[in-house]
């Protein structure tokens, strides 16, 4: 039943794109496509290859190979590698006996880490992970490393920008 009410979820979300893409076709008429079109080149060329938003604001891998001066065709290879990794970990954490918050943690993780775009603000979705882990350890008791990884992931947000602003200006 699991894998149906997905499929449902799935479809839904599918029917509720199609229909705000119509919706919006409707009241701004067709040239909305092109100009979405058109705003994902900019977003490619100017944010992400040429960095000109600034790459110490965007917390990926394709953002740190650039950062450091690498090729736009060697940023993406590890960005895809990353993703895949972190697809095929998302796969093997969810096929496991894992806690309910694990798999919570995990999901939110994977969403910020196999995205080439995840501007610092987005790490928001850090806050998720956490408090379902931090709940878990006070119901059950924290490992002895447990406090120290979730406040270094509260923290992480604050200190991103400005560290990868530090190597940027060197």
């Amino acid at each position: 039943m699991i894998p149906l009410a997905l499929l449902v979820v799935l479809a839904a979300a599918v029917w509720t794109v199609l229909a705000l893409s119509l919706v919006v076709t409707a009241v701004f008429g067709a040239g909305v496509l092109s100009a979405f079109l058109t705003s994902t080149h900019f977003a490619r060329t100017v944010v992400l290859e040429q960095g000109n938003t600034g790459s110490e604001k965007i917390q990926s891998v394709f953002a740190w190979v650039r950062l450091w001066g690498g090729w736009v065709t060697l940023a993406c290879i590890l960005q895809g590698a990353t993703t895949l990794a972190v697809a095929a970990g998302l796969v093997a954490a969810w096929r496991r006996q894992t806690s309910f918050s694990d798999r919570g943690a995990i999901l939110c993780l994977a969403a910020i880490l196999a995205t080439p775009y995840c501007p610092d603000y987005d790490l928001v979705a850090l806050a998720p992970a956490i408090a379902p882990l931090a709940a878990q350890g006070l119901a059950l008791g924290f490992r002895p490393y447990e406090k120290a990884v979730l406040a270094a992931l509260w923290l992480v947000p604050i200190a991103t920008r400005g560290i990868a602003g530090v190597r940027h200006c060197c």
